[in-house]
């Protein structure tokens, strides 16, 4: 029988391609204390009863997973594959390197693992869609608040996913 747990303390977070079965995630480490996984509550619709208190049936909407994080510390040429745009390597003693910011709002659909460091190992979102802009609080770093919205994801056999939560892998 596996344990209870509290999984809490955020070690790691990368990505990789929707649907990829195996191959490494990429590391993506520079988020700022304060990252929040959130679902709202369901939205519901009632069948109301002409004659009676109660309705006679109750319909729940769902709403999506949703991460939410602030990127301070990055490489510029880090920033195109997840908020698109163009990085240009600099060039020695000539020209720094730059990024140039995508000129609409762009989004990207990424399967993200973030991984624990108590408790279950990660928490899988196997097809977030990923936006960000880019921000500076008045005594803070020029950062990207970014927001993974796990979108459905249906595998080759047609089941479909949102998350998974990746525990510990029995010993007997």
């Amino acid at each position: 029988i596996m344990a209870k747990k509290t999984t809490l303390k955020p070690i790691g977070l990368g990505f990789r391609t929707v649907g990829a079965s195996s191959g490494d995630y990429t590391k993506f480490m520079g988020v700022l204390k304060g990252l929040t996984i959130a679902q709202d509550e369901p939205e519901s619709t009632e069948i109301e009863a002409e004659f009676y208190d109660a309705p006679f049936d109750i319909f729940y909407q769902g709403n999506p997973v949703t991460m939410t994080f602030e990127l301070a510390n990055y490489d510029l040429s880090e920033l195109p594959a997840i908020f698109g745009g163009t990085y240009t390597p600099g060039v020695a003693n000539t020209k720094p390197e730059s990024y140039e910011g995508a000129a609409s709002a762009h989004t990207t659909e990424k399967e993200w693992k973030l991984d624990f460091g108590r408790g279950f190992g990660s928490l899988v979102i196997y097809k977030g869609l990923t936006v960000g802009t880019i921000k500076k609080d008045a005594d803070g770093a020029l950062n990207y608040s970014v927001t993974i919205t796990a979108l459905v994801y249906t595998d080759e056999s047609q089941v479909d996913h949102m998350y998974k939560i990746i525990g510990d892998t029995p010993t007997e």
